[in-house]
């Protein structure tokens, strides 16, 4: 079964990813196009202006460097897929996260970055025809090539470019997969994201032009020094590392417009791997029993596979959609087996709803707990270390002899004999009530803290970010109780009807505990923001849910099989007082 998920999964992500790749190389020709458009402009002739691009752009060598640029794109989209395919690690503390940031995939993507920054530059630069084209140049006063300072700055500057994007979105922050709150075609992402990047590309560009000319105003000179050194080359313009050359209108848009490209690249692959891998595809929802050799992935299959998130979330955005508008599938949903007269359609994709729901519940409230008591057991393990002896054999009196000695005293060797397992026991408590309490200590100490301690909205963080899911999830399981009404000839879902309600409540009452808790209003950064966002649409799918089933079933309310503490809950929903 494995072997034919894998097979399955492959068989559904591996088109699609192609598809995104060649998208973003046809994207990445239109683009350079429109920049050699752009950078050719000659408004006092305005034929031959569009005759010379259109040269520019059919011509062999433009292809030929193109396809360069092409296989760099091929790769980075090879080396990135893992990004999206699996979610990022659990880091909780800021060593984890510093280490996380030295992996082999890690280092393989900050090379692609700084090198698609500079084959941009160098692609551009070589289908120029002007000042800044060629690195060397005939000398003017001495014998042999001299170097041409502009084509090194704006190479270094894509470079520069592409370092800065790297650190930016793979370091001090990660761009993930979004689903959109209404499921949207791959065209109307893919224009509505067009329309998004392109002023955010441009103003994006730029911070990194800025910092670019500051740094080549201080470094300028090693550079040039070291570039002349290796390329036994001589240099004999003035020197551009002053600021009234790096004042320069020509030099400062060239810089600009390719940080700008840059930044349109790297946004527009993200975007058309965003629209290609985030689209809805239908799940069969039984497998033949009888047929275990069909690759096919199940709707089952797909609400479990945790290791590959990007399909289980396909899976909850199908179960989504079933759920709310497609009938036939729902009569499918609601059928019994032949022979048997089982509901394995049925449990199957409940089971996993209910798992998935239950498993977030109470990750919540662990988190809830242990923010409550982390601070009281900090301070009662450092302030008043008591270990097991010493709870055991003293009687909140000072003791005067060593432990060794009080366990002596206390312990006669006849109880030593005949109780073995009980001083294993308390040997390994002791250690490890001992191990606890020296943690503890070392992390009272605030600069150790702060590296190795575990840091506040982690979890919660890690939670919220794998929220959509659950909304899915919540939504989906309240519309097939709600349909089953009319469409459930069998009473399948009614059997299950008291455990879903009794979930949802829990659920609810789980995330007004972190609503309360208020982790997250500190911080105003962009992913806090989304963080936020996701609580308020937990809640406000959770008790959307509830209301659903309740207004559905409040006539029978008195004869259903719930608690009389669920009833009471209930009725706050018939009322609409929640």
């Amino acid at each position: 079964m494995a072997e034919i998920t894998n097979r399955g999964c492959k068989d559904i992500l591996f088109p699609r990813m192609i598809w995104a790749i060649a998208s973003s190389i046809v994207v990445q020709f239109i683009f350079m196009s429109c920049v050699i458009l752009i950078t050719n402009l000659s408004l006092t002739s305005p034929l031959s202006w569009l005759k010379d691009t259109w040269y520019m752009i059919t011509c062999f060598q433009m292809w030929s460097y193109f396809m360069v640029l092409a296989g760099v794109i091929i790769f980075q989209g090879i080396v990135c897929s893992k990004n999206y395919l699996k979610s990022p690690p659990f880091t909780d503390t800021r060593f984890s996260i510093f280490c996380s940031l030295f992996t082999p995939h890690n280092f393989m993507i900050g090379c692609i970055y700084i090198l698609i920054g500079g084959v941009l530059v160098w692609l551009h630069l070589s289908l120029e025809d002007g000042n800044y084209s060629y690195l060397k140049k005939p000398c003017k006063n001495i014998d042999g090539s001299c170097l041409v300072e502009e084509y090194l700055y704006l190479q270094i500057g894509g470079i520069w470019t592409g370092f800065y994007y790297f650190t930016k979105t793979n370091i001090f922050g990660f761009k993930n997969l979004q689903f959109s709150i209404i499921p949207e075609l791959k065209y109307c992402q893919v224009k509505r994201g067009i329309n998004n990047i392109l002023p955010t590309a441009m103003t994006s560009a730029l911070l990194p032009s800025i910092y670019y000319i500051i740094f080549y105003y201080f470094c300028g000179q090693y550079i040039r020094k070291v570039t002349t050194t290796i390329l036994f080359i001589n240099f004999e313009d003035e020197s551009l590392d002053q600021l009234s050359k790096l004042i320069n209108i020509s030099l400062i848009f060239h810089t600009w417009l390719y940080a700008t490209l840059f930044a349109l690249t790297m946004n527009s692959m993200h975007l058309l791997f965003q629209a290609h891998l985030t689209e809805w595809m239908p799940f069969e929802i039984g497998q033949n029993i009888y047929n275990n050799n069909c690759p096919s992935v199940t709707l089952p299959e797909a609400l479990s596979m945790n290791n590959i998130p990007i399909i289980q979330h396909l899976g909850y955005l199908d179960l989504f959609n079933i759920a709310q508008k497609d009938k036939q599938r729902r009569a499918h949903l609601f059928t019994l087996s032949q022979p048997g007269g089982h509901p394995y359609n049925w449990n199957g994709i409940i089971e996993k709803c209910i798992e998935l729901l239950k498993k977030y519940s109470d990750d919540i409230n662990d988190i809830c707990s242990g923010k409550q008591d982390v601070n009281n057991a900090i301070v009662t393990n450092i302030v008043a270390p008591v270990s097991i002896v010493d709870k055991q054999f003293s009687y909140n009196m000072r003791s005067l002899t060593t432990q060794a000695s009080s366990i002596a005293s206390t312990i006669s060797e006849s109880d030593i004999v005949n109780s073995t397992p009980t001083i294993g026991k308390f040997i390994v408590d002791l250690l490890t009530t001992t191990k606890q309490n020296i943690i503890n200590y070392l992390l009272s100490k605030p600069i150790i803290f702060y590296f190795f301690g575990t840091q506040n909205n982690s979890k919660i963080q890690n939670l919220l970010a794998n929220g959509q899911p659950i909304i899915w999830a919540t939504e989906a399981i309240s519309s097939l109780v709600v349909c089953s009404i009319e469409e459930d000839p069998y009473g399948i879902a009614q059997k299950d009807l008291p455990r879903i309600v009794e979930l949802l409540l829990s659920l609810k009452q789980s995330l007004d505990n972190l609503h309360k808790m208020n982790l997250l209003m500190r911080k105003t950064s962009y992913d806090d923001k989304k963080k936020r966002q996701m609580l308020l649409s937990l809640r406000s799918a959770n008790k959307r849910s509830i209301y659903k089933i309740t207004m559905a079933f409040k006539s029978y309310i008195n004869d259903l099989a719930f608690e009389q503490n669920i009833k009471d809950q209930l009725q706050n929903f018939i009322n609409c007082r929640e």
